[in-house]
């Protein structure tokens, strides 16, 4: 009888998924099982319970690599590919195992057995299974940021109030109102600025000299404690030029790059608003575009100045030959990046670059995904019900909890005032309750449908963005796909959105080990002028 095979088994569950099939102990049940039936010896288990988000709070994952590499081990059991990696960086550590220590990966649930022979549609199916979670969980946190945006689109600001108002409490849901010693100075900050005769290091001093220093809570951590304590919040003149650029003061929200009605009482006027964005020099490029002889500028507004954050601003020269040629640089003239201009030609050559990685994303690529997708379907969508029944249940009883207040102040058993602190808590649980069960609702199957065709759309974005054609609508592709894209000493640095990030950086996983990056990026960055 053949000797077995040296293993270790990583069992792992999230605090958020313990359904029947997925807990610790059917995954030990079936490991167990599947060991014998392999003939591996089993010497050291982990069973985990990991609630953690951070792939770096990972202890015992951690723990198990430095094991397997100190004692030889020759195979890892898992249950499935999820319950091993929550990202890209474990995965990087399974592929230097694999690659550097010969060790063999069995996931259990879905028959797959990988090692540095595996041919490659079986490596494709765990990067896969990998992307699938990531993309799903994304998703889902998408979701419910949108419920929690449901306020901003009412009209309601869910953030910190900014200067001049201040967030409140009425009828137990947090809204904003008006600071009655900020306000007035804020209103004055914009009239006197609007003169063209005060800079933003005089308006700081006014205001610091009118309004005292507001104190806000901040928490430090002792040993085992979190401690709070209470610090002035200083009024710089970064605030000052964001207050003057903030549509937030003249009735309306900026969210995300777009403008929303708010509920909350304005400060100026619009014009008042459109007086100071004329003295600071900003205007929009639309309204530039009204002018006799105006030359297109379609980068305006892609890039920002990838060292003081300014936005990028466009200008047209025009040579002794007749022809004319469009530079872009930082707007600001304090800026050493405003010195730097570089010409749009070599601006579109570099995002040409940027879209070099989709040419790898291929029509077979592209199949596999989306039949990886349709195959994972019915597994998420259980996931789904078994969480919006948890919370249901919860809703439940949170609705008891306000009902039953409610029949204590009607007996005459609370005042007013005792009843709106005990029923804000249920109140904003049930807030939150709602929000999440609409972002589980939402992240179903016409959700990964949509994603399909995101997929399908990009794997042509390499060809359309080298077509001749109109640069105005390739900016609208540029926008979609570089998240963040700076402009630094003529050159481009940028992200990809999500999900692409992951899915172009799939090809790269095991260059990271080689280069001996210990801690490589999850996220796609590019940087052109790091490497010139």
């Amino acid at each position: 009888m053949s000797a077995k095979i040296k293993a270790v088994r990583f069992d792992r569950v999230s605090s958020a998924d313990q359904r029947d099939g997925y807990s610790l102990e059917a995954q030990r049940d079936n490991g167990t099982s599947y060991a014998q039936k392999a003939s591996l010896n089993v010497v050291k288990v982990w069973s985990v319970s990991e609630s953690a988000s951070k792939e770096e709070d990972r202890t015992e994952f951690f723990e198990m690599i430095d094991f397997v590499k100190q004692n030889k081990i020759e195979a890892v059991i898992f249950d499935k590919v999820d319950r091993a990696c929550r990202g890209l960086k474990s995965a990087v550590m399974i592929e230097e195992l694999m690659d550097y220590h010969g060790v063999k990966f069995h996931f259990t649930r879905e028959h797959l057995v990988i090692d540095k022979e595996s041919p490659p549609q079986e490596k494709l199916r765990f990067y896969l299974g990998i992307i699938l979670a990531k993309y799903y969980i994304d998703n889902l946190k998408t979701e419910i940021r949108k419920g929690i945006n449901a306020k901003l689109d009412a009209g309601i600001w869910n953030g910190k109030a900014p200067f001049g108002y201040k967030n409140v409490i009425v009828d137990g849901k947090s809204t904003i109102g008006v600071h009655e010693l900020e306000f007035p100075v804020g209103i004055e900050l914009f009239n006197l600025y609007a003169t063209g005769n005060y800079g933003f290091e005089e308006l700081t001093k006014i205001v610091s000299e009118k309004v005292p220093k507001r104190k806000r809570k901040k928490r430090s951590k002792k040993g085992d404690a979190q401690e709070s304590q209470i610090v002035e919040v200083e009024f710089t003149k970064r605030l000052v030029e964001e207050m003057i650029s903030n549509p937030f003061y003249y009735g309306m929200m900026k969210v995300k790059g777009t403008i929303r009605k708010g509920t909350h009482q304005a400060m100026i006027s619009k014009e008042l608003f459109d007086a100071c964005q004329k003295i600071r020099g900003i205007r929009a490029a639309n309204a530039l575009s009204t002018r006799k002889g105006f030359i297109p500028k379609p980068l305006m507004g892609v890039f920002t100045c990838g060292e003081c954050d300014h936005a990028i601003t466009g200008e047209s020269v025009k040579k002794n030959s007749g022809k004319i040629y469009v530079y872009y640089r930082c707007a600001n003239q304090k800026c050493p990046q405003h010195r730097k201009r570089v010409e749009q030609s070599d601006l579109f050559a570099q995002i040409k670059e940027a879209f070099l990685p989709f040419r790898k994303w291929t029509p077979k690529a592209t199949k596999a995904f989306i039949d990886m997708i349709h195959e994972s379907l019915g597994d998420l969508e259980l996931y789904t019900q078994k969480m919006t029944g948890e919370l249901a249940e919860a809703r439940i009883e949170l609705k008891k909890r306000i009902e039953a207040l409610n029949v204590f102040k009607n007996d005459g058993k609370l005042s007013q005032a005792e009843y709106d602190a005990a029923v804000a808590v249920p109140m904003k649980l049930l807030e939150d309750n709602t929000a999440e069960i609409q972002a589980y609702q939402n992240a179903d199957l016409a959700t990964f449908q949509k994603g399909v065709q995101v997929i399908q759309l990009f794997q042509k974005a390499y060809d359309y963005i080298n077509l001749n054609g109109n640069e105005l609508e390739k900016v609208k592709l540029i926008k979609a796909v570089l998240s963040n894209p700076k402009l630094k000493d003529r050159s481009i640095g940028y992200e990809y959105e999500k999900p692409l990030d992951v899915l172009l950086d799939l090809p790269t996983v095991p260059v990271w080990w080689r280069r001996g990056e210990l801690n490589p990026r999850p996220q796609v960055i590019h940087d052109k002028a790091l490497h010139s």
